[in-house]
């Protein structure tokens, strides 16, 4: 699967042996599928989710496409106004670097 952000070959990475997630190694987005961002949530992983990528955000002014539907993602606003991005044709969930953990900091609150 291509990072939605930077096109960039994201990396499967498996979040203590819980959940599979894919991570761009280039820019640090995360991709959640279907059902993952409630499960990360539910055993506060996101902190883990993003380790090793760091968590200074960097606000791109692209929008973000989702590789496997061939579309534009839609941009959306969370808790604490942190921003992600959704496709509305596979669900997957799209986190810049830095958003999974501070949009995990405002729902854990």
């Amino acid at each position: 699967m291509k990072c939605p952000a930077c096109t960039t070959e994201m990396a499967e990475v498996n979040i203590q042996h819980t959940v599979v997630i894919d991570r761009c190694p280039q820019c640090g987005g995360v991709v959640l599928d279907k059902g993952e961002s409630e499960m990360i949530e539910a055993l506060g992983l996101a902190h883990v989710v993003e380790e090793g990528v760091g968590s200074a955000h960097q606000h791109r002014t692209t929008s973000a496409h989702c590789h496997e539907c061939d579309k534009e993602m839609v941009a959306l606003r969370g808790a604490g106004e942190v921003e992600y991005d959704w496709c509305d044709g596979c669900e997957r969930l799209f986190f810049d670097r830095g958003e999974l953990s501070a949009f995990g900091a405002f729902v854990d609150s």
